[in-house]
């Protein structure tokens, strides 16, 4: 186990000697494919020396063939497979502890990864595979082609109920909710301008010890731009922390009321406000079918909808909730 932290340490060092000189790219879709330029924020897919982010709560679906080097991919959300991707020996592939890799499961031979011509990940690996770990030259070789660290499991000191973050003018309003708290010292506000790099903009008390909800709202003044994220780091008294989900929020974007994106062949709704009346959701494939519907009273932040053994495929999510909020998305199964 030192020897894999020691690895690691070395990555992390030389990654951040060459990210400060090579472009970062970010998956800005909540899922889609990475060979869709719209997809990512500078409105190009990824190529070689670039450090590639995917972030938590996204999905990149890697729908073409292609060979890439130098590369560095740090994945926070989810990468699927359909096709084989090719990486140089002088690339890297990190899951942070909430990343994954899988196949899509359609035709597991050219459902890969090959990283300096060793399989890291092929038919002969499970289907998913979970961080926190990478894939690297010094890892091995396929079904154990990343090298994995087993997390200990932490009871969490604070229970998030809510994050919404809306904007006014060139003021980004951040509010929060917990529904429980266990020696809860502090929050700290963090917002990110290339969705890699963080900085602690505020710092905010909590409540200590609390079983009740409790709100917490604070305002980024006179934040111009283009993009940002933000997220909340709670830290407790004995030093254990956890995140917030990340929001982001762009100039001249109309803020959508909710963000809508899949894990396996689950769906996962956040609000980004309170909806406080009864939300139907609906899951409707192509061919006009509502294959799943759930009535849900009060859904003020996230819903999480399993679908079944579906055929993977495009599927439409509708919400409505009888009061003039309407919306429909589409997601990748």
């Amino acid at each position: 186990m030192k020897q894999i932290y020691s690895i690691i340490v070395i990555l992390f060092f030389a990654i951040t000697v060459h990210a400060q000189i090579r472009p970062v790219i970010t998956f800005m879709a909540a899922s889609g494919d990475w060979s869709k330029a719209s997809n990512w924020d500078l409105n190009r897919i990824p190529q070689n020396n670039d450090t590639i982010i995917i972030p938590e709560n996204t999905i990149a679906v890697f729908d073409k063939g292609d060979t890439l080097a130098n590369v560095f991919i740090k994945i926070e959300g989810g990468l699927t497979l359909k096709k084989k991707l090719k990486l140089s020996a002088s690339s890297v592939i990190e899951l942070t502890t909430t990343g994954k890799v899988n196949a899509s499961g359609t035709n597991r031979s050219v459902e890969e990864i090959y990283l300096g011509g060793v399989p890291k990940f092929d038919q002969n690996a499970a289907q998913w595979v979970y961080g926190s770990g990478f894939a690297a030259s010094t890892s091995g070789v396929s079904p154990n082609g990343f090298n994995l660290m087993s997390m200990p499991i932490i009871a969490l000191p604070v229970l998030f109920n809510s994050f919404y973050a809306t904007k006014s003018n060139n003021n980004v309003n951040l509010n929060w909710s917990t529904a429980q708290e266990n020696n809860n010292q502090h929050f700290e506000i963090q917002r990110s301008l290339d969705g890699n790099n963080w900085s602690v903009i505020a710092i905010m008390l909590g409540a200590g010890n609390s079983d009740v909800l409790k709100q917490y709202s604070y305002t980024d003044k006179n934040m111009t731009s283009a993009v940002a994220w933000y997220r909340i780091r709670q830290v407790d008294i004995d030093g254990k922390y956890t995140y917030s989900t990340v929001k982001t929020i762009r100039a001249g974007e109309a803020m959508s009321a909710a963000r809508i994106y899949t894990t396996g062949n689950v769906v996962n709704i956040e609000f980004n406000k309170e909806i406080k009346n009864l939300v139907t959701v609906r899951i409707i494939n192509m061919n006009g079918q509502v294959i799943g519907q759930r009535n849900n009273q009060q859904a003020s932040y996230r819903l999480t909808i399993p679908v079944g053994n579906q055929i993977n495929g495009m599927y439409l999510v509708q919400l409505n909730d009888n009061a003039g909020y309407s919306e429909v998305r589409k997601v990748i199964l």
